[in-house]
């Protein structure tokens, strides 16, 4: 199979075997690859790959199931996307079936492809290691990021009302004169905490 890897700061495609496809995993056909922070990196030299995972690009694809092992409930055909270790840059990719999402109706695989990474992030961030509860209030950084905006979105679907701090050019008020006195919480080292934002 073809894949795409990061050699000596340059991308190449490279020619690799195709990965057997064992128990309790499935073999998806690659339609598209999300673009990570990660494998910019990596294809620069500044990121290797964890020990034991392979050195082909890509954390996150959608595609179509073409292969399935014993144990899983998933169907050749099926239309899924998932979070990988890497690897997803190739014309396919065996994943553990566990890390296999449903691509959502009226989606695209193309657009799938960029949901696993984002959303997985910012739910484990805000609603797993930050305990955030539906309705609490939310000062989120760095809103304009892929990770931030999945955040937002994630907020509006759970009902938590969330304020974003923004950059400004050299010489512009502070975010702060803009924003509300609101109690909010902040995940701060992904931890919740009180905060009151000071009123001007």
């Amino acid at each position: 199979m073809k894949a795409l890897q990061g050699i000596e700061g340059e991308l190449e495609w490279v020619q690799r075997p195709a990965p057997a496809c064992a128990e309790g995993q499935v073999r998806i056909r690659v339609a598209a690859s999300g673009l990570n922070r990660a494998d910019l990196l990596q294809r620069a030299g500044h990121y290797p790959p964890p020990a034991g995972v392979t050195d082909i690009l890509g954390l996150e694809c959608a595609g179509v199931v073409s292969e399935v092992g014993a144990g899983s409930h998933w169907k050749i055909g099926d239309r899924v996307c998932t979070l990988l270790a890497g690897g997803g840059m190739a014309e396919e990719v065996v994943v553990d079936a566990r890390h296999v999402l449903p691509v959502p109706q009226g989606l695209s695989l193309h657009e799938a492809a960029v949901i696993p990474e984002v959303y997985a992030t910012a739910w484990l961030n805000l609603f797993r290691l930050g305990a955030l509860q539906p309705g609490e209030k939310v000062l989120l950084h760095a809103g304009a990021s892929g990770v931030g905006s999945a955040a937002i979105q994630l907020c509006k679907a759970l009902g938590n009302p969330c304020w974003v701090s923004v950059g400004r050019p050299s010489g512009w008020p502070t975010a702060s004169r803009w924003v509300p006195r609101v109690a909010c919480c902040v995940a701060r080292i992904w931890r919740r905490c009180a905060t009151l934002l000071p009123s001007t």
